[in-house]
């Protein structure tokens, strides 16, 4: 893992957000103690805790929380996950603790992406916020500050006045390798406290190591096989249907996943507040794929095991991105279990810092997995037909119900109401797919047995690292007590 990945999740521990979201996705206070919305959805209203301070000593006021999201405004512009900040349409401080946000329109998913980091403004006024020399060097509120940074290791310490109460860990080292078998080597012979984002083969070794406790946890992406309803073999909804029918899930999760996941049914992750267990993922039925692949006029008509139609064998081309081991055994199963009932698949590999060809639709199918993180609204910048020409659709799925299901979720601010809608998109989607709703892989991470209060979360590694803390008589330094993380590049 780089640094520069590495440096996205260490910031989850040196910043603090307005709101938290925790486990359900819920929005909970962090450095907001409360906050209102306007009977119309579009202004809200935060009132921040008092004396929170950042790690130089400067106490933060609204100035910096209106700051920062005029920051996040701007950037929405250029960077596409920054999407819920473009609908902002003023930010006005009304004294020293409370701040408003206005909006264009309502947005009842707004709450749930304020758990960006709140930056100082006093550090950071008139600079470029992507370019500054404070990203080497950040400076924020949460519960551990940056001692020092460089390729080779990185050194946080304990916030000793931080507002919810200081660490009980004095001091987190990580220390990057060059790969990760230079990692495995240090925690097997017990130089390190910490590892994550362990594949589910290396899970089913490393999980013997005795001093070790290893934890698998949903995490919040989906993947599916994408179709590019552009394409004519896709436009046909039997086919799709018939496609999803064809594949077995439950085998994939087994042999691919060694059982750390499940089947997926659609976009909605199975711990959100969202989520309803009523939608099922397609069982594996190849008899009710072929009958749906022969209405819509595909059978083997020369005897060569094919499907064709009109002289046309029933093929495609997956592209995939190149490195990823369980995308690759997983296209490897679904090409033989495709192949049983006559249809053929390529697989292409491409290199992921080059995705053009997507969004000029350059391709039959692929495989992403997509974030289902936050609020179920993520959707939208997915699989709304506005987002065809300019958004994530890449798939260029066009469903008029769906359509209106998301638009409509948007501006309920009843979450039980919110529930049912976005039910109802599921089952549309269920039924009308933009491809093979596939699977959700576990986080699998292992800490060592003598840290205590662990709990890894699917928001994060660190969601409650305030909370890890060693027994004396198993800790290792006498002068302070630090979680030692190895990563391999």
């Amino acid at each position: 893992m780089s640094t520069t990945t590495l440096s996205t999740r260490l910031l989850e521990i040196i910043f603090d957000g307005l709101i938290e979201v925790d486990d359900r996705f819920e929005a909970k206070p962090r450095l907001a103690e409360s906050w209102e919305h306007s009977q119309d959805g579009r202004t809200w209203t935060f009132h921040l805790k008092h004396g929170v301070r950042f790690h130089d000593g400067a106490e933060l006021t609204a100035d910096d929380a209106a700051f920062t999201f005029v920051k996040m405004k701007q950037l929405s512009n250029r960077i596409p996950f920054v999407f819920n900040f473009q609908d902002m349409e003023a930010v006005h401080v009304k004294d020293k603790y409370t701040f408003q946000i206005t909006l264009k329109k309502a947005l009842a998913s707004f709450l749930r992406a304020l758990d960006i980091s709140i930056l100082p403004k006093h550090l950071l006024e008139g600079q470029d916020i992507e370019k500054t020399s404070f990203n080497l060097h950040p400076v924020g509120t949460g519960p551990f500050k940056l001692k020092s940074w460089s390729d080779k290791e990185i050194i946080l310490e304990a916030n000793e006045s931080y507002f919810l109460g200081r660490p009980y860990l004095d001091k987190i080292r990580v220390i990057v390798y060059p790969n990760r078998e230079a990692a495995w080597a240090k925690l097997m012979a017990g130089a390190v406290d910490f590892f994550d984002f362990l594949t589910p083969d290396h899970y089913e070794i490393l999980k013997q190591v005795p001093s070790f406790n290893f934890y698998s946890v949903p995490m919040p992406y989906y993947y599916l096989l994408a179709f590019n309803l552009k394409k004519e073999l896709f436009r046909d909804q039997k086919v799709r249907q018939a496609l999803n029918y064809a594949v077995n899930k439950e085998e994939i999760v087994a042999k691919v996943l060694k059982g750390q996941g499940q089947p997926a049914a659609g976009t909605i992750f199975p711990g959100s507040w969202a989520y309803s267990s009523n939608l099922k993922p397609y069982p594996y039925d190849p008899k009710k794929a072929l009958a749906l692949l022969a209405e819509a006029g595909w059978e083997d008509h020369d005897g060569d095991h094919l499907l064709d139609k009109n002289g046309r064998p029933l093929e495609f081309t997956v592209y995939v991105n190149s490195g990823d081991d369980i995308k690759q055994k997983t296209l490897l199963l679904i090409q033989q279990q495709l192949f049983d009932i006559g249809v053929r698949i390529n697989i292409v590999l491409f290199d992921p810092t080059d995705p053009g060809f997507l969004f000029k639709k350059q391709f039959d199918t692929h495989f992403p997995e997509i974030i289902a993180r936050g609020d179920p609204d993520t959707s939208y910048k997915f699989w709304h037909s506005s987002q065809i020409k300019n958004g994530f659709n890449v798939s260029s799925y066009r469903n008029k119900k769906v359509d209106q299901l998301l638009e409509v979720g948007k501006v309920e601010f009843d979450q039980e109401k919110r529930k049912a809608i976005y039910f109802k998109f599921e089952k549309e989607m269920h039924d009308d797919p933009p491809g093979i709703f596939l699977f959700w892989t576990n986080y699998l991470v292992g800490v060592h047995q003598r840290f205590k209060g662990v709990k890894i979360s699917p928001v994060g590694p660190f969601a409650n690292i305030r909370e890890w803390y060693v027994p004396k008589d198993e800790q290792r330094h006498t002068k302070s007590e630090e979680l030692s993380s190895a990563e391999g590049k």
